[in-house]
């Protein structure tokens, strides 16, 4: 971001920063209330959907979706150069402060998914969601999208279907499980597994145990749409069989105590919703909290509709959702407004987080058709 353009957006920023702070009460979980600080801006970059994983060398390792990726140097006058063009494209970061990102580069263009808006046979476009660090190697899961508009769906969601996991032992550099296998045979066909997200426990998966992530790897996803999602569903598999990307070997929550194995189905027509909020659950995930023994989710969505509502693009709301497991309860107990750079798909990144867990820091991407389509983090302090 230029010096002119950053100087708007913080003066934007101060003229809404007196609602960043959430008041709320809620006497059975151990967060009541959460501060939204400014965001950072990091330079050099464009696209969205950074989902961070924290991996075994202490990078993190993230997509970015609609992407030219990290800008490199370039050998004419005209400073830095995009690292292509692809629809999703994997990073690397490094630096020990969220304030000091260092060594940012792409890593993987990722070309066999296509340059940036470039759709298949379907009229889809791929794009990624969950990404996550699990015992050493990488994990990113991808599906089919379809750009949202009045002709796809009333309130123009972007709408997602036939969702797949791929792996890389390589830190990113290669990747098991080809573009074409994902298209012809997706693990988890349809729309109601469609965004998945991982549940974060930490570096590699390894720091925090809770619920059994020990043995289960979790992930949630909504009802298929990247922006304003009806409700989220949550499955599980058992972390000695997610390296074989095999959806037959997922489970999906039915109702009761998730700690019992009868409240699994290998089914998942028979998932049932764990948390419904209509029009207001973007992709995203959660993240457990070690020091409040809770997970945390950003629920997010445009409050005009989906995205490609007219001028609904500069403003979305971020919902906090907490819970004291995976399966829920799942209860609101904060939001907040932005505007006019409209951050979204936010996800917590844990490996900033303060001993005492007050703070901790947020990837987003803002406005896909202003100067805040790249990477920024946002912190936030909580009660």
């Amino acid at each position: 971001m230029s010096i002119s353009r950053l100087g708007i957006f913080l003066a934007a920023w101060s003229a809404i920063s007196a609602s960043s702070v959430i008041d709320t009460r809620a006497d059975d979980t151990p967060i009541h209330g959460i501060d939204v600080g400014t965001p950072i801006s990091v330079p050099d970059n464009d696209g969205d959907t950074w989902i961070p994983a924290w991996a075994k060398d202490d990078y993190l390792y993230s997509p970015s979706d609609d992407t030219g990726g990290f800008y490199s140097p370039a050998t004419d006058p005209g400073g830095s150069r995009p690292a292509g063009s692809g629809n999703v494209m994997f990073n690397r970061m490094g630096g020990a402060q969220a304030d000091a990102l260092a060594f940012c580069v792409t890593i993987n263009t990722m070309s066999d998914y296509r340059r940036a808006t470039e759709a298949g046979p379907d009229g889809r476009t791929w794009k990624s969601s969950g990404c996550t660090a699990v015992d050493g190697q990488l994990y990113l899961v991808v599906a089919r999208h379809k750009y949202g508009g009045p002709d796809v769906d009333p309130t123009c969601r972007q709408p997602a279907e036939n969702a797949s996991i791929i792996r890389s032992p390589t830190t990113g550099f290669t990747w098991v499980r080809a573009a074409q296998d994902n298209y012809d045979h997706p693990m988890f066909p349809g729309s109601r597994f469609a965004t998945p997200y991982f549940i974060n426990y930490g570096k590699d998966g390894q720091e925090t145990v809770a619920d059994g992530s020990d043995r289960y790897v979790y992930a949630i996803s909504n009802n298929g749409f990247w922006d304003n999602g009806d409700d989220m569903v949550l499955g599980r598999v058992l972390r000695s069989k997610l390296p074989q990307l095999n959806g037959s070997d997922w489970q999906f929550f039915k109702q009761g105590d998730g700690a019992n194995d009868a409240s699994w189905s290998s089914q998942m027509t028979d998932a049932q919703p764990i948390l419904s909020n209509h029009n207001h659950l973007g992709m995203t995930g959660a993240t457990y909290l070690p020091v409040q023994k809770c997970y945390l989710m950003i629920g997010w969505y445009y409050p005009k509709g989906g995205g490609k509502m007219p001028d609904a693009h500069s403003t979305t709301c971020w919902d906090f959702y907490t819970s004291p497991h995976p399966w829920g309860p799942w209860k609101i107990v904060g939001s907040h407004t932005n505007h006019p750079e409209g951050f979204y798909t936010p996800e917590i990144c844990p490996k900033f987080s303060s001993a005492d867990g007050s703070k901790i820091w947020v990837f987003a991407s803002g406005d896909f058709a202003g100067p805040y389509y790249h990477l920024f983090l946002v912190p936030l302090t909580l009660h």
